[in-house]
């Protein structure tokens, strides 16, 4: 909030008027402006500033505020603000919607009323300011009264002197100021406008910070977590760098040359020509922020050292590797998801195509706190002579929209007389940032038909706007078929990727050759390694079979027990068996003499008994009594006889009995013996066996012993590992005997190599060579150059050709784009329907620019890392708040400044910041008035190099170094590569211009300090100093010099006040403060150094610290004129320097 803009001063030649009582006001007839001639397409805005004050004294009251820090000092802040600015139309009425109220000047007034006051202070500010407008409205408009056919209408009251006094008396009741400060006067701007656009100048009447309100909504989406990875690191504590893992370029070649390796280095070059490669470090920084996912690279850019060269590089492969996904595409219309998104705004809907994801991330935002500084980069990438001669027919035929390029590099198109437009070659660029900018790019790039040629001119504009084109492709059928285009590009990277895989050869041979020696102890190392392991392997080898040895010893061991055990045994048995076959023989000796003789004797004895009993019994059988017997003794015979039967049967079967015991008696023992003879047959075949056995020896048993098992199985490993080593170890001798015989034959590989890259192959020299090293990246010889960019043309001709077969799409998308820009989107358009509309605006025109200041009223509706790339330019100007809301919006940064030039700009005096810092509670590094986004970005990059103090100060680690110098002539290169770099940057600017300068101007001096002591001051201006100016003015005047090559500069404001009268006098003079002079040069520089002689405090500030003398110093490319006091500047730090490299003379008296 307390960042105040400066208003300019009264100055009737700039059209600022002082409000004077009795005096016409510029819209009153009697004014000087009523007696302008305008023409008809041209109109009055006036811009009123409401409470003018000085803004040490507004300083001077927040420091009375604020508990000041005893350890802190700053100069009291120059210029002047206002409390409240407004905008008159040219009838005097009032724009209500133009109101705008200095926050500074609330705040201050709030904290006068209550220095501890607290609260959400935007939320009170905005209050504050709707009711300002609300009084406002009341105090500059009428309201009629109402009839039956018309409602009550406001009616605009026209500004007068009473009316603008009520004004101010309401502004400083608002704004609670007026008691503390002295603001009663009242200023005004007056401006010519386009009728048809009068507001696009409104931004003039802003007089708060530009970036307050997205600071507090990117600071609610990070206390939500919604922040991406670019904006995490930048917000990154100190405390948490991770320094050690810091490069230094300078130092680690091996580090460069991994950066840059041919597969590193992007398909896409810009047209330049061949044989210009970028620097070394220029292709460091290129590879390395095409190798981010996200993040921020910082690159510290001196002057002079082609940071819009290396950004051009960038740009080309961007649009190439885009191009390449582009050609995956077998059907054009697969480029968008098939989503649509909508919004309506009035009577109008816009339909959006989704992209896929995979063709986004390419868009390329470059913004800078520096108007001039966003201008200069995308007026210089489409301007015709940013690419080299002999890419113009191969351009011409890409033919990628040069007239809508070549308009938007005019000027405004409403002149009366036309400018002469430098020509474009593409439309690879443009300008938006403010409203006129915008307003003018919508016209110009969408919207324009042919119209009829102007007053004194033959050519009207025969071009149309893509509006029409894509209206035009719409109506007609593609012709060139999609396949067709994709071929010719295919040819072109084929190319490309053809000479890559011959770089990426020699680079393999290159790291081969880069140390042979090593490489080859390597080998030996490799073979004395082998032969060690083969060695190892045989002892373990021994050892196992040794082992495997003393385990079969033990097992022979165990089997001769075994046998010794089975051969007692054995004998053991044979005896058992004698024993057993002994006592068997008496076991059948004993039956068959006893038993079975005693059996056999039975059983004849009971067969003869049997026999005797038959025998009777047949006898009886016979002598049985007839019939007649049986009567003759009446049956007692008979009964006799049958008595006597019986006793015989019972006999016969007794004997029977008898017998048949017997004979199983006989039988029994028989089977006895039987038994018992087998007992003795068994016994004598097994005693015989195991006699045989014995007779032939009993063998010993085979062992199943572990032991022996687990080392048989450790020597089979080992011969295993000593075949393996046997093996590796002639494989390293033949490795080494092929690299030693390879090493010559790379060598001549090598040699052809170098013979065809030249400067751009890593010889010895190469490396000890710094000025060579550094001056050309390596392997970017003209072959492969004229391929690369070959390439990109054709890859803005596919992107052409893409448009052609999608033309309904993108016309589509493309008109919710100009809504975007124009400005007429809806306030809460979803993000999503806003990046999809934005990104096709990238698509046709890959880079746009924008200042810091407008970058939200640009890219407002996007959300976060909705973009791919923000390319920061003169980052070393730009306080650490600048970057923030651009940087959330981004997923990859490439933050390009020098912090050794200007240094960011603050109103807000450094105590008073103090004071407000400590209040709050915030870490010193975010103090707008000690970093810039150049340091932030800077400690975040491994990759870059130390920069030495100046004896008072640290050595300061800075990004990627662009390191070739390539404008100015000696001494100035010197003086500044002493001054500000410790001799870090490399003179690459040659002697041909030099030379041509001094052909064509042979009595200019050569660079020198003329000498000219400070008397007669007019506070830091010296008359006499000025003399001296108009005579080098005079003469370079009778030169015919181009004055515009010429450029006038002092470190005061009373230096700049003056020498500006000169640039009145002589057109095309650049003139002004040395801070004016940040981002331009020319072939010749004065600096007029003036200062008091009484006050030597002014010197010491300006030869504080090397950035002032550095910038001044480093803008003359031929000659550099010093006029001033050389015994009051020369021993102050760093004049020393300029004192000692330039020749200084006397100054010519008149």
């Amino acid at each position: 909030m307390f960042s105040p803009q400066s208003v300019e001063r009264v100055s009737r030649d700039r059209l600022v008027f002082a409000v004077q009582p009795g005096q016409p006001l510029p819209w009153e007839a009697g004014h000087e402006l009523s007696r302008w001639k305008l023409r008809p397409n041209q109109t009055w805005r006036h811009v009123v500033y409401l409470g003018i004050h000085r803004l040490d004294e507004l300083f001077e009251v927040l420091s009375r505020v604020f508990e000041p820090d005893p350890d802190s000092y700053d100069e009291r802040p120059a210029g002047e603000s206002a409390v409240v600015a407004l905008t008159v139309d040219e009838h005097g009425h009032v724009l209500l919607d133009s109101l705008v109220l200095s926050s500074c000047a609330w705040a201050t007034g709030r904290l006068v009323r209550d220095r501890r006051a607290r609260g959400d202070w935007l939320a009170r500010f905005e209050s504050a300011t709707e009711d300002l407008h609300e009084s406002l409205q009341e105090v500059v408009t009428v309201t009629t009264n109402g009839t039956e056919d018309h409602a009550p209408q406001m009616v605009p009251r026209v500004v007068d002197h009473d009316l603008l006094a009520g004004c101010l008396d309401l502004a400083l009741g608002v704004a609670g100021v007026g008691a503390a400060l002295p603001c009663t006067d009242i200023r005004i701007k007056s401006q010519l406008v386009a009728r048809r656009n009068p507001d696009s100048a409104a931004g003039h009447a802003f007089l708060n910070s530009f970036i307050m309100y997205d600071l507090e909504r990117v600071a609610e989406k990070i206390a939500k977590g919604d922040v991406g990875v670019a904006l995490r690191d930048y917000l990154r504590p100190e405390a948490d760098l991770a320094t050690a893992g810091r490069v230094d370029v300078r130092d680690r070649i091996d580090a460069v040359l991994a950066a840059t390796a041919p597969r590193a280095v992007p398909a896409g070059r810009w047209p330049s020509h061949p044989e210009h490669a970028l620097a070394l470090n220029q292709q460091v920084a290129v590879c390395t922020a095409l190798g981010m996912t996200a993040g921020i690279l910082g690159v510290n850019g001196p002057p002079g050292t082609g940071k819009t060269t290396m950004l051009r590089d960038l740009v080309a492969a961007l649009v190439v590797e885009r191009a390449r996904r582009l050609a995956a595409l077998t059907d054009p219309a697969r480029a968008f998801t098939g989503r649509q998104l909508r919004w309506s705004t009035g009577q109008r809907t816009r339909v959006v195509d989704v992209w896929q994801p995979d063709l986004t991330g390419f868009e390329m935002v470059v913004a800078s706190a520096n108007n001039g500084a966003v201008q200069n980069v995308t007026d210089e990438i489409p301007a015709a002579d940013a690419i080299d001669d002999s890419w113009r027919e191969r351009a011409a035929a890409a033919d990628y929209f040069p007239d809508i390029a070549t308009a938007l590099l005019a000027g405004q198109p409403d002149a009366e007389q036309p400018q002469v437009a430098e020509r474009a070659w593409a439309l690879v660029a443009a300008r938006l940032g403010n409203k006129a900018n915008r307003s003018r790019f919508v016209s110009t790039f969408w919207y324009h038909t042919p119209d009829e040629p102007r007053k004194g001119s033959h050519e009207g504009h025969t071009w149309y706007g893509l509006l029409s084109v894509l209206k035009g492709y719409e109506q007609t059928s593609p012709e060139v078929p999609w396949s067709t285009a994709v071929s010719r590009f295919r040819a072109a990277e084929a190319r490309v990727e053809a000479v890559r895989t011959e770089r990426a050869e020699v680079y393999r041979d290159v790291e081969r050759r880069e140390h042979p020696e090593i490489y080859l102890a390597d080998l030996r190392h490799a073979v004395k390694v082998a032969a060690g392991s083969v060695e190892s392997a045989r002892r373990r080898h021994g050892a196992a079979l040794d082992t495997e040895r003393e385990r079969v010893a033990e097992a022979d061991r165990i089997a001769s027990a075994l046998q010794a055990e089975a051969e007692r045994d054995a004998r053991h048995r044979a005896a058992a068996a004698d024993q057993t076959l002994a006592t068997a023989e008496r076991q059948v000796e004993h039956l068959s003499t006893g038993r079975r003789a005693t059996a056999e004797r039975a059983l004849w004895s009971s067969e003869a008994e049997l026999s005797r009993w038959l025998t009777a019994q047949a006898a009886h059988q016979r002598a049985q009594p007839g019939p007649w017997e049986w009567l003759r003794t009446l049956g007692e015979a008979q009964r006799r006889w049958s008595y006597y039967d019986g006793q015989l049967l019972a006999g016969v079967r007794q004997a029977q009995v008898a017998l048949d015991a017997a004979r199983a008696e006989r039988a029994a023992v028989q089977v006895e013996i039987d038994v018992v003879q087998r007992a003795v047959d068994t016994a004598r075949r097994q005693g015989d066996e195991i006699r045989r056995m014995l007779a032939a020896g009993i063998p010993k048993p085979r062992v199943d012993h572990a032991p022996l098992t687990a080392a048989r199985r450790t020597v089979a490993l080992a011969e295993q590992e000593l075949s393996t080593a046997v093996l590796a170890h002639r494989a390293a001798e033949d490795a080494i005997r092929a690299a030693e015989a390879d090493l010559s034959a790379l060598e001549a590989r090598l040699g052809r190599a170098a013979s065809a890259l030249g400067r751009h192959f890593p010889d010895p020299e190469w490396h000890a060579d710094r000025q060579r090293r550094e001056s050309a990246a390596l392997w970017t010889d003209r072959e492969w150059n004229e391929a690369r960019s070959d390439l990109f043309l054709a890859a803005l001709a596919l992107h052409k050709a893409f448009l052609r077969h999608n033309a309904t799409r993108l016309r589509r998308n493309l008109q919710a784009a100009m809504d975007l820009v124009g400005g007429d989107a809806p306030t809460g358009l979803a993000p999503d329907a806003a990046v999809a509309a934005w990104q096709s605006l990238f698509f046709v025109v890959p880079v746009v620019s924008t200042t810091f200041a407008s970058y939200d009223r640009v890219f407002g509706h996007l959300g976060r890392e909705a973009l791919g790339w923000l390319l920061i330019d003169e980052a070393g100007q730009a306080t650490p708040q600048n970057a923030v809301g651009a940087l959330w919006r981004t997923r990859r940064a490439v933050v390009v400044g020098d912090p050794l030039q200007l240094e960011p700009i603050t109103t807000l005096p450094f105590r008073t910041e103090q004071a407000i810092r400590t209040e709050q509670a915030v870490d010193e590094q975010w103090l707008t008035s000690r970093t810039s986004v150049q340091r932030l970005a800077d400690r975040l990059t491994p990759l870059g190099t130390w920069l030495a103090g100046d004896g008072d100060s640290d050595p300061t680690w800075v990004g990627v170094p662009l390191t070739v110098h390539r404008r100015c002539d000696q001494p100035m290169f010197d003086i500044v590569n002493q001054v500000a770099y410790g001799g870090l940057m490399i003179d690459g600017t040659g002697t041909g211009a030099a030379d041509r300068f001094q052909l064509v101007y042979p009595t200019l001096p050569p660079s020198k300090w003329i000498d000219v002591a400070g008397t007669g001051a007019q506070g830091h201006w010296i008359p006499d100093q000025g003399r001296q100016l108009d005579r080098i003015l005079a003469t370079l005047a009778e030169l015919d010099f181009d004055m515009s090559e010429v450029m006038v500069i002092g470190p005061f404001r009373d230096v700049a006040r003056e020498v500006g009268r000169r640039a009145r006098r002589y057109p095309g003079l650049v003139a002004g403060t040395v801070h004016t002079a940040q981002g331009k040069q020319a072939d010749i520089v004065v600096l007029v150094l003036g200062g008091a002689p009484d006050r030597v405090g002014a010197r010491r500030w300006a030869s504080s610290r090397p950035n002032l003398l550095n910038v001044a110093v480093s803008r003359a490319k031929r000659r550099l004129y010093v006029i001033g006091d050389r015994q009051a500047w020369s021993p102050l730090r760093y004049f020393k320097v300029l004192s000692d490299e330039l020749p200084h003379q006397d100054p010519v008296r008149p």
